[in-house]
């Protein structure tokens, strides 16, 4: 499975070295990006006893893509980061939990895994993609928002990743519209390098592994809603099939998403944005209802930035026979270099599985294209 991991990525990165001249005149080239995150924060004061202070790890996302001509296209997307997922565990939809017990730079954690590898054909109508892929739904966990360093630790939880299937879009002037189907990626693909965190097991319950298209979700997004300039928009709607028991049911869910760039000035900007997800039978267990609330008040001023961000996540009846109510509340100044390089730093109250925080993180990150 290593060796796998390895030649695979090796094989497209050595792809990745056409110029960007080649890549404008001939076909097959490549271009895709790479994003490098440097996470580090620190525990002011907790409720919670005997875990470490500070916490420090890497998260390496490179997306790259072989055009084989002027439509269709080779893509895939991998993870560099250390996963504390358990499948089996009490949160299986998180890839992090910030109070965690192994806090720390845990250096073994690191985990590579392959999220997307996909055909992908694209022209000025429609586009169409089958394979392993990252299905839409919901915009908050797009490390491109920059809000802050700490919001996509929450966010990320309805993310839908790493399925098998494939999609199509409806490109209109201007929104896009997209179907999505699929089932969890039960294939060796579903494992990962570095630290194994063992392969998906269908028909365990987990919603989306059923090995059939029994799971699907519907996507729209745009701008110009209602006709107001700079007014974003995105909702949706997932279904994800489960193998049925006493125990399992139909994970339903919907989203909606609003976001406004007011200029203020020539150099100047405020975002005021708003993102809500209800999810029934999350994850597949019955009766097992989250909500998610994210809104946040951006403030940009050339290449400064500033935000206020409050999530709260609740979640009923989950694995252990409770609820949970939690929260964060942060606050973020930033500033982006002209060569994609950017400095975020986040002071945060958090409350998570019963426990409270205050905190302070900084995140570096540096995207580099080609």
């Amino acid at each position: 499975m290593k060796k796998l991991f390895v030649s695979l990525l090796a094989i497209i990165l050595c792809e990745g070295f056409v110029t960007k001249a080649q890549a404008e005149t001939s076909y097959p080239n490549t271009s895709g990006q790479v994003l490098f995150e440097l996470k580090s924060d620190r525990i002011i004061s907790t409720t919670k006893q005997n875990i470490s202070k500070s916490n420090t790890y890497v998260n390496i996302e490179p997306d790259l893509s072989l055009n084989l001509d002027k439509n269709w296209s080779i893509k895939t997307g991998w993870r560099i980061f250390p996963t504390m997922q358990n499948r089996n565990g009490p949160t299986p939809e998180r890839s992090r939990t910030i109070l965690s017990d192994n806090r720390g730079f845990n250096q073994e954690d690191t985990t590579l895994i392959v999220e997307e590898l996909k055909g992908y054909y694209q022209n000025d109508e429609m586009k169409f993609f089958v394979g392993k892929f990252n299905p839409t739904f919901a915009t908050m966990y797009r490390k491109t928002k920059r809000i802050g360093v700490f919001v996509t630790d929450f966010t990320e939880d309805y993310e839908l990743r790493e399925k098998i299937g494939g999609g199509v879009s409806a490109l209109l002037e201007d929104s896009e519209i997209t179907f999505n189907t699929f089932f969890n990626d039960p294939t060796g693909l579903s494992g990962s390098a570095l630290k194994n965190r063992g392969t998906e097991r269908s028909g365990d319950g987990l919603a989306g592994n059923t090995t059939t298209l029994s799971s699907y979700s519907i996507t729209m997004e745009g701008q110009k809603l209602f006709g107001v300039e700079n007014l974003f928009y995105n909702i949706g709607y997932r279904s994800l099939g489960v193998e049925n028991n006493n125990r399992n049911a139909r994970e339903t869910g919907y989203t909606a998403n609003l976001e406004y760039l007011k200029k203020v000035a020539q150099n100047t900007s405020l975002i005021p944005t708003i993102e809500f997800v209800k999810i029934n039978n999350f994850t597949g267990l019955t009766g097992r209802n989250a909500q998610y609330l994210t809104m946040a008040l951006i403030g940009k001023y050339n290449s400064w930035s500033t935000s206020i961000a409050s999530v709260r996540r609740q979640i009923d009846n989950n694995y252990l026979g409770s609820n949970s109510n939690d929260a964060q509340l942060q606050f973020t100044a930033g500033y982006k270099f002209t060569n994609n390089l950017a400095i975020d730093v986040s002071r945060m109250k958090i409350k998570e599985d019963r426990f409270s925080a205050s905190m302070i993180g900084i995140m570096v990150s540096y995207l580099y294209k080609f």
